[in-house]
């Protein structure tokens, strides 16, 4: 039994449990070895400890971890055993759960959601590439770094494509939420079931909500291989239909129908919110009526799992007459000599076709030509009875820029003669720019900022438009772009600055003031001006109490322009509104009495306002207050 503040190993320091799965306690740590780094412990669990199957599958997740180094895989750095507990050691993620943070920030962005779900992406094939399934892809077994990195965990069920032992069964691993259909109909895992649980994923990044749900787990699994998947868009109508037909196409009903592999997914993806793919029409999928045809409801009782595997007994009390059992017995072997008579058939001409197809001289294989000049690459391909397709930019650190990536179909596929082929060239650590039109300005700007570009590199250029204020209009370079962050080039965002708005009549004919200010306040943000972006500034009223509150002057944020009446502003803009204060009469003497009551000295205000004279002596009032409180 594991104590907190033990040191478990001799090197481990047990601080606190972080979680608890079907098979292992999780526990954060540190290694005493190395500088006391934090580390995640996960230990077997007691119950297990003499169960030599569930040794063998905790001893085969961390050797599969273990052969697995990429940044979007938890890191495994040490695996034992201790007073008979089976244990694995690896790196701390200091983060929730992708579960989590769906819950927290769901609906994602587009942008974020595709990056998450690539990342996602890149570690699967890694894992493919080692020939190990992860067969339990789900926001659970996702984490989320400090930085919003993702990395995949607990291959505690994965299996390898060489290993025949403990994947042989009927048994459903994995939540059902995120099962493929052939895992659900008992069929062993495949990449395009771990395509199909990222493409699941991806459907909860852009809506929140899991596709398929129910009272139970067989009434769950029944929705993955009878019902198609949930509109995307109609949850989201910020989703373009390109992006919908990424996840509609991994989570086909039938494996082939999906992405051949991660790699194809991803590729698909980087382009999903491309301009070029705007009016993509819908991806839809002929379905075998028989595939998809409703299960009758007399079947199976969804609330009860036990019917999955009840013997019929009925069946088996039943007896019949020892004639027909013998007539019986002979139809089954006449049909199951006929039955393997035609898969033997059927075999056979498979296996000719297949050789036939293999040695046909129409069939050429694609050659390799990773990290080769572009120049370099057209000609080996051509050289192979190839076409060169389409040349397609995409960001690699690893491989110089202008040199091939990669290609599609992959190096050393057999594919017709005189096929095109797709080539990813190296755009080098440029980075690749979004699609910004639509978002607010300051937040394409944080998200630029967050990619290493400079604020010297964003030009901003403000035009009217009926978008809304501050809305980005256009972008140069377009989205899908790569720019270099260490270079002199601009990125230019057109901005709308929303519909003018005129100032009000706050102005006599002769320049006084004849309105007060909470009404112009209210003229002002019903025009469109925003409360936050109006400063007031009171100024002395010398001039009685019918100039209460009069405003005067309004100015732009600097008060470098006077607006009059009917000027036309950007209501994005911050304006002062200047106002005479509440009229205080002043203590009056015997002596000064007769001349305030005099006719001469009264200030003419007419409307209800002031005069000129008083709006110059308020001006000096007010400069003469600005200066003494510097």
């Amino acid at each position: 039994m594991i104590q907190m503040g033990q040191l478990f190993a001799d090197r481990y320091q047990v601080k606190k449990e972080v979680g608890r799965g079907g098979m292992a306690n999780v526990y954060q740590g540190e290694d005493s070895f190395i500088d006391n780094r934090k580390v995640a412990i996960k230990v077997l669990r007691p119950n297990f400890e003499n169960d030599s199957i569930a040794i063998a599958r905790f001893q085969r997740e961390a050797f599969s971890m273990a052969e697995l180094s990429h940044p979007n895989i938890v890191s495994i750095t040490d695996v034992g055993e201790s007073d008979n507990q089976q244990y694995i050691v690896m790196e701390y993620v200091d983060g929730p759960t992708l579960k989590q943070y769906i819950k927290e920030h769901a609906p994602l962005s587009n942008e974020e959601a595709i990056n998450i779900a690539t990342e996602i992406l890149s570690a699967m094939q890694m894992a493919h590439g080692h020939g190990i399934i992860h067969r339990d892809l789900k926001p659970q077994n996702i984490l989320m770094t400090a930085n919003g990195t993702a990395k995949v965990t607990d291959f505690g069920i994965a299996k390898a494509l060489s290993d025949t032992s403990l994947t042989q069964t009927n048994t459903m691993f994995g939540s059902v939420h995120y099962l493929s259909p052939e895992q659900a109909r008992g069929a062993n895992a495949t990449m395009q079931s771990d395509i199909y649980a990222i493409g699941v994923i991806l459907y909860e990044l852009l809506t929140g909500e899991i596709p398929f749900d129910g009272d139970s787990a067989v009434a769950i699994a029944l929705k993955h291989f009878q019902e198609n998947i949930p509109s995307i868009i109609a949850k989201n109508k910020n989703v373009p239909q390109a992006l919908e037909n990424v996840v509609i196409k991994a989570t086909a009903k039938k494996p082939e129908d999906r992405y051949e592999n991660v790699a194809a997914m991803m590729a698909d993806l980087a382009t999903s919110t491309s301009l070029d793919r705007a009016n993509e029409p819908k991806l839809v999928f002929k379905q075998d009526k028989d595939a998809t045809k409703p299960m009758p409801k007399n079947l199976i009782d969804t609330s009860d799992t036990n019917q999955l595997i009840k013997p019929k007994q009925e069946e088996a009390k039943a007896e019949k007459p020892e004639e027909n059992k013998a007539d019986e017995t002979a139809k089954k072997k006449g049909k199951k000599g006929l039955i393997i008579g035609i898969i033997a058939t059927l075999l056979l001409i498979a296996g000719v076709a297949g050789a036939w197809i293999g040695l046909t001289p129409n069939n050429v294989n694609v050659p390799n030509v990773q990290n080769l000049s572009l120049s370099e690459a057209e000609s080996k391909i051509k050289a192979a009875g190839l076409q060169v397709g389409t040349v397609t930019e995409e960001t690699n650190s690893q491989i110089a820029e202008g040199n091939v990536v990669r290609t599609n179909p992959s190096a050393g596929s057999s594919t017709r003669k005189g096929s095109r082929v797709t080539i990813y060239k190296s755009a080098g650590n440029n980075i690749k720019l979004d699609n910004y039109v639509g978002r607010q300005y300051q937040d394409v700007v944080n998200d630029l900022l967050n990619k290493g570009i400079l604020t010297s590199q964003i030009n901003k250029v403000l035009v009217q438009s009926n978008k809304d204020a501050g809305e980005v209009t256009k972008q140069d370079p377009g989205s899908g772009s790569f720019f270099d962050p260490s270079g002199d080039g601009q990125i230019t965002l057109t901005v709308s600055q929303g519909k003018m708005v005129n100032i009000p009549n706050y102005l006599s004919d002769g320049g006084l003031g004849t309105m007060q200010l909470d009404t112009l306040k209210q003229l002002l943000v019903k025009a469109g001006i925003p409360n936050s972006n109006i400063v007031t500034q009171e100024t002395t009223n010398t001039q009685g109490a019918s100039a209460n509150n009069i405003v005067y002057r309004i100015t732009t944020a600097d008060s470098s322009s006077i607006l009059q009446n009917g000027a036309e502003v950007d209501p994005t803009n911050q304006f002062i509104i200047y106002y005479l204060g509440t009229y205080q009469a002043p203590q009056q003497t015997s002596e000064s009495t007769t001349a305030e009551s005099s006719p001469q000295s009264s200030p003419a205000t007419g409307n209800g306002g002031h005069s000129a004279q008083a709006d110059q002596q308020n001006s000096q009032s007010t400069t003469a207050q600005s200066s003494s409180s510097k």
